[in-house]
């Protein structure tokens, strides 16, 4: 066999089948015969109808879709998550929205401890009840995260807030102390307390007991002048005063109630005796005792009575005895004996207890 011409093969190739296509309707099918005569031969694919409204491409026409430019309509944008002017999601605002509401409230919370202040300030005003409810409200959402508020509702509230903050008066830290680079004296915490309790009443009593130990370890004992006795210096055993014997004899005889003894005051060498006489007697007052100057040549001249005024001027009672007693003195005679004195002064104290009665 020969081998075909090339022109042969070129005419060959349109009579190859086409692929199965839908049944085409009765109406387009009518209109095919005039359209093949009145134009070009087309392609094999243009014999079959296109089951949709438009007209069917061929495949050299598939490949350049130039050629139909205004027949295919370019979709518009579509709505995708990746497409920037695409609307946003509600769960994208909603997590935005409750982003700026966290940023808000952590931004309040420096007003949570004024907001206290103020409102334990002001509880106890009743015109501003008002105004205390508020705030509450307020601190509630700031301090609860269980209340949530709409987060144009928490702006109004910094506002709020914003003009409340000279009322509230939020305090500034302080800055932290500079080290004292003064050099302070040892002493310095003393002088601070003595001048801190400089006005107690009891101030120099809490001295005295604080540093009076000290300073008498420090110093010693304070320095202290001999005392200087009240009655008169004993001279030796051969300057003192002798008793005559009568006197030893009369108080030796003397009653019991009176206690006679030398007053170690007086030491006199020109012989006179000077007795102290006390009243012991049982159904009598106790009285000042008596002070007796018994001279040497006794008993041609009479004891005398150191009158002491003083001792008998305590009260009433004494001023009568001793106005008494200088009464009946005066009645004594002129030489009268140390027994006669002491009587009458017994017999004084006796009668001023009977007028008394």
């Amino acid at each position: 066999m020969s081998s075909p011409s090339p022109v042969q093969v070129q005419s060959a190739q349109p009579a190859m089948p086409p692929p199965p296509q839908p049944q085409p309707s009765p109406q387009p099918s009518s209109s095919q015969p005039n359209s093949v005569s009145s134009g070009p031969t087309p392609s094999p694919g243009g014999f079959q109808p296109s089951p949709s409204p438009q007209p069917s491409q061929s495949p050299a026409t598939a490949r350049t879709p130039q050629n139909y430019p205004l027949q295919v309509p370019s979709p518009g944008p579509l709505n995708t998550p990746g497409n920037p002017s695409s609307v946003m999601s509600p769960a994208g605002s909603s997590q935005s929205e409750d982003q700026l509401y966290m940023d808000t409230l952590k931004q309040l919370s420096k007003y949570i401890e004024p907001l206290r202040r103020m409102i334990n300030k002001i509880d106890k005003n009743e015109d501003r009840k008002k105004d205390l409810s508020k705030m509450k409200s307020l601190l509630n959402i700031l301090t609860d995260p269980n209340t949530r508020c709409p987060l144009k509702t928490l702006q109004k509230c910094e506002i709020a807030l914003e003009k409340l903050k000279n009322d509230m008066a939020v305090p500034t830290p302080p800055p932290p102390p500079v080290p004292c680079t003064k050099k302070q004296y040892l002493c310095q915490p003393l002088l601070d307390a003595v001048l801190a309790n400089i006005r107690s009443p009891v101030f120099n009593h809490s001295l005295y007991r604080t540093f009076a130990p000290a300073m008498t370890a420090i110093h010693g004992p304070p320095i202290i002048g001999p005392i200087i006795p009240t009655r008169k210096r004993k001279y030796e055993e051969d300057d003192r005063q002798t008793i005559p014997n009568i006197l030893q004899g009369e108080v030796a005889r003397l009653s019991s109630k009176f206690l006679v003894n030398l007053d170690p005051s007086f030491c006199s060498n020109n012989g006179t005796v000077h007795l102290i006489c006390k009243l012991d007697d049982k159904n009598l007052p106790s009285v000042p005792p008596l002070q007796l100057s018994i001279p040497a040549d006794y008993p041609d001249q009479s004891p005398q009575w150191d009158n002491d005024s003083q001792q008998y001027e305590a009260n009433p009672f004494l001023q009568t005895v001793h106005k008494t007693m200088t009464s009946k003195l005066l009645q004594l005679p002129d030489k009268h004996s140390v027994t006669a004195l002491l009587n009458t002064w017994a017999q004084s104290v006796r009668q001023t207890c009977l007028s008394a009665a």
